[in-house]
């Protein structure tokens, strides 16, 4: 990868960031507001419930392109870390490609609800939210999942990052 284009992925991940810490002070500030006016005030605010379940799902998929990006995503490796460096390579290439496939495949299922609900105008019960949306952020994170992976198999394939 060039370096203006790493430059330019690093600028969109720290604007990514800042977008979703953003939204997340917005939740717990949303969290806050809903309990001082249940429990003091013997209201609520009634959508919120629903509204922070969606921003939920959305900050972790969005979020799950950049952690993949930096390569600190959940894995095992008793096994792997004691394998010669051509077997790790296989393995690794395989991770890749496993993981580009899954998200890419279900990236395409997501594609397809997605403009269901737009195409229907489905919109969530209190919070009236659009429904593609929400399944909007999963299919972004999904492909991009599936983006990162693909390049670190590129990588693995052309033996870069030896």
């Amino acid at each position: 990868m060039g370096a203006n284009m790493k430059q330019t992925f690093d600028a969109l991940a720290r604007l990514c960031t800042a977008g979703l810490s953003a939204l997340l002070l917005a939740m717990v500030a949303l969290i806050c507001l809903n309990v001082v006016l249940r429990y003091i005030f013997g209201a609520s605010v009634l959508w919120a419930d629903e509204a922070l379940v969606f921003a939920m799902v959305g900050m972790v998929f969005l979020a799950s392109i950049g952690v993949s990006r930096r390569d600190q995503h959940l894995r095992m490796t008793l096994i792997t870390q004691s394998l010669p460096h051509t077997a790790k390579r296989v393995i690794a290439g395989l991770e890749h490609l496993a993981t580009a496939g899954v998200c890419l495949f279900t990236a395409w299922y997501a594609l397809r609800s997605t403009v269901l609900l737009q195409g229907r105008g489905t919109v969530s019960n209190m919070a009236e939210i659009p429904l593609w949306l929400a399944h909007g952020t999963v299919l972004i994170g999904l492909v991009g999942m599936g983006l990162v992976a693909l390049a670190r198999l590129y990588n693995v394939l052309a033996r870069k990052g030896d």
